[in-house]
C-alpha cells in the first residue's frame, strides 16, 4: 500500500503541484477588500411586539457586500462595474484584523439597537425602564496599560458602578497620569479585576478605551429587534428607531412606500455618517426601493450616485430623527 502511495506521488507530482498552486490561487488572501453593492434588510420582520400597529409600506436597512481580496476576485473587480477595491488596513480597526473588527462591529450593532429604541420610545411618548446597562470594551489604545481587551464588560471602577460613558469619563478624568483605578470587569462569563495605570492622552487622563454602551429597555409593547449572527455594524441604527417608532404609534410613516435607507442614531436623535453610501444606495435602488433616506454627510455622494445612475428614487438627506419623521410626512 505504502508502495503504491509512493509510485503515486513519483508518477503525478507535477500534477500535484498544479493543483496545491491552483488550491493557493484562489484561496489565498491578499490585504485587500472588495466593496460591491449590498442590499437591504427588511425591519418590519425584523421588529416585534405586543399589540403593535400595522404598516402598508416598508422600512429596511441597507448594508454593503464586502468580498475577501483573494486573486479571483480581485479579477473580477477590474471588470465588473462597481466592484472596488480597498486596502484592509482602511476597512479595520487600528490593531485588528477583518475578523476581529467583525467582531467589534457586532458590539457596535448593539449600542445602536439601543440607541433605536431609546430614540423611539422617547419620541413617541410611551412609559419605559432602563432595566440594565451594559459597557462594553471596542477598543483598546496601544499606549494603554491594561489588560482588558474588546468584548469585555466593565462592571465597576473602583467598586462604583456607572450608568453611562461620560460618568466614567467624569470619575477617570479627575484623577492624575500614573493613577490607579481598580476595573472589574467580565470575560467569557467570568468576573476578573485588573489593576490599571491611568495614561495622558489627547490632554486628558484616561484607561485608553473606547466603550459602547447598551442599556435594556422595558416598556408594554416588549419591543424585539432580531438580528443574525452574520450582522455587524451601527449603521441600520437610524433605520432600525423609525421602524420600532412606526410599530409603536398609530400614524404609518410608510405612507405605503418601499423605503430604505442608513445612518447611524445617538441617543439625542442624531443621524450620524457612514461608509459605503455608494454600495447601499445602488444595492436599495435595484431591491426596489422608492424612497432612500441617509445621513446629511453623506447626502451629496448618494446625489452624484443618483444623477449617474439616472435613479428613479426619491433621496432625503437628514441630521436628527426628529428630522427624518418630518421629511417622511412629506413624501405624496
Amino acid at each position: 500500500m505504502i508502495n503504491k502511495i509512493k509510485n503515486f506521488f513519483k508518477e503525478e507530482w507535477k500534477f500535484l503541484l498544479l493543483m496545491l498552486f491552483l488550491y493557493l490561487g484562489l484561496t489565498y488572501e491578499l490585504p485587500y477588500v472588495i466593496y460591491t453593492p449590498g442590499g437591504h434588510i427588511n425591519m418590519s420582520e425584523r421588529v416585534e411586539g405586543d399589540n403593535t400597529y400595522s404598516e402598508e409600506g416598508s422600512l429596511s436597512m441597507t448594508y454593503v457586500s464586502m468580498v475577501r481580496g483573494s486573486i479571483p476576485f480581485l479579477a473580477l473587480s477590474l471588470v465588473l462595474p462597481n466592484w472596488d477595491i480597498e486596502p484592509a488596513n482602511r476597512v479595520t480597526y487600528e490593531n485588528t484584523n477583518v475578523d476581529e473588527t467583525v467582531e467589534i462591529d457586532k458590539i457596535y450593532m448593539k449600542e445602536a439597537i439601543s440607541n433605536a429604541e431609546y430614540v423611539a420610545y422617547k419620541r413617541a411618548g410611551i412609559d419605559f425602564i432602563e432595566s440594565e446597562v451594559h459597557n462594553i470594551v471596542t477598543y483598546v489604545s496601544s499606549k494603554a496599560k491594561t489588560n482588558l481587551k474588546y468584548g469585555d464588560e466593565i462592571l465597576s471602577v473602583d467598586g462604583e458602578a456607572y450608568s453611562s460613558l461620560k460618568e466614567f469619563q467624569n470619575y477617570v478624568g479627575a484623577k492624575k497620569m500614573d493613577d490607579k483605578v481598580k476595573i472589574e470587569y467580565k470575560r467569557d462569563g467570568k468576573i476578573k479585576v485588573d489593576e490599571v495605570t491611568l495614561i495622558e492622552l489627547d490632554g486628558h487622563t484616561k484607561v485608553g478605551l473606547s466603550i459602547a454602551t447598551v442599556a435594556d429597555y422595558k416598556t408594554d409593547f416588549n419591543i424585539v429587534v432580531k438580528t443574525k449572527d452574520s450582522e455587524s455594524g451601527p449603521s441600520g441604527g437610524f433605520i432600525t428607531a423609525l421602524e420600532i417608532y412606526n410599530k409603536i404609534t398609530r400614524d404609518d410613516i410608510t405612507k405605503g412606500k418601499k423605503i430604505m435607507g442608513t445612518g447611524t442614531i445617538e441617543k439625542d436623535g442624531t443621524v450620524g455618517e457612514i461608509g459605503g453610501v455608494k454600495y447601499k444606495l445602488l444595492g436599495a435602488y435595484k431591491d426596489g426601493a422608492e424612497v432612500f433616506i441617509c445621513p446629511m454627510e453623506n447626502y451629496q455622494e448618494a446625489k452624484e450616485v443618483v444623477e449617474k445612475e439616472k435613479m428613479d428614487i426619491d433621496l432625503i438627506g437628514v441630521k436628527t430623527f426628529e428630522e427624518g419623521l418630518e421629511r417622511l410626512k412629506e413624501i405624496e
